[in-house]
């Protein structure tokens, strides 16, 4: 349908330019030519190698938006107000009054028994009768004075109010807390009671596992 291209006078075809001669000697020259080595492949070492300094790299990118680290700090232990803690005098002379009251109390009792009872022996076994009665009005006393939320007749004679480690009132957890911190105190042989001539800030047992102390009512005396 269309004349070959070499028909056209204007075209001038590509093998009249070269000899067969020569067209075989490029081809021979185009085959000795050695082409270029390929890279070869990374080993798995050398991936691994990449990939932790990328992921250190990244890493120490993201550590950038690291919230910083929050100090949270504990309760202060002690004493936080300014009222100062009763001496051990004092406390023993409020203990004496309150030992005093417990004593007419267990007198008291004693008396109507005999009024009722008649005549006791006083054997070993009625001895250990009346230490445990002793005993009980003794608790009743200390319960009776925790529970109505008040300080007993002995604080109240030596001039002492109780408060919390805040200079508060003290709560009736705290007053709870306080007899049964008292309880572990006697108990102890006692020690839990002097340990105020001890303690730095002359505090017993129970006012620390209450969080209570008594202080004077006017800071003065």
């Amino acid at each position: 349908m269309f004349a070959p291209a070499w028909s056209d006078p204007r075209v001038i075809p590509f093998d009249s330019l070269t000899s067969e001669k020569e067209r075989e000697s490029i081809r021979a020259r185009a085959a000795e030519m050695v082409r270029p080595a390929a890279s070869k492949p990374k080993t798995a070492r050398a991936q691994g190698s990449r990939t932790a300094k990328q992921g250190t790299s990244d890493q120490q990118d993201l550590d950038f938006f690291a919230p910083e680290p929050v100090m949270v700090q504990g309760p202060v232990p002690g004493i936080l107000c300014d009222a100062p803690v009763a001496p051990p005098s004092v406390r023993m002379r409020a203990a004496m009054v309150d030992a005093l009251v417990i004593i007419v109390a267990c007198a008291a009792g004693a008396a109507f028994f005999r009024y009722l009872a008649g005549p006791v022996t006083l054997d070993q076994r009625a001895a250990a009768w009346c230490m445990a009665g002793f005993a009980t009005i003794a608790l009743f006393y200390k319960v009776l004075w925790t529970f109505a939320g008040a300080d007993t007749i002995g604080m109240q004679a030596a001039g002492l109010r109780l408060v919390d480690f805040d200079g508060r009132v003290p709560s009736p957890a705290q007053r709870h807390q306080r007899l049964a911190g008292e309880l572990v105190s006697t108990l102890a042989a006692g020690v839990g009671l002097v340990w105020a001539f001890v303690d730095q800030e002359r505090l017993t047992w129970h006012d620390h596992m209450s969080g209570t102390f008594p202080t004077l009512t006017e800071p003065g005396e």
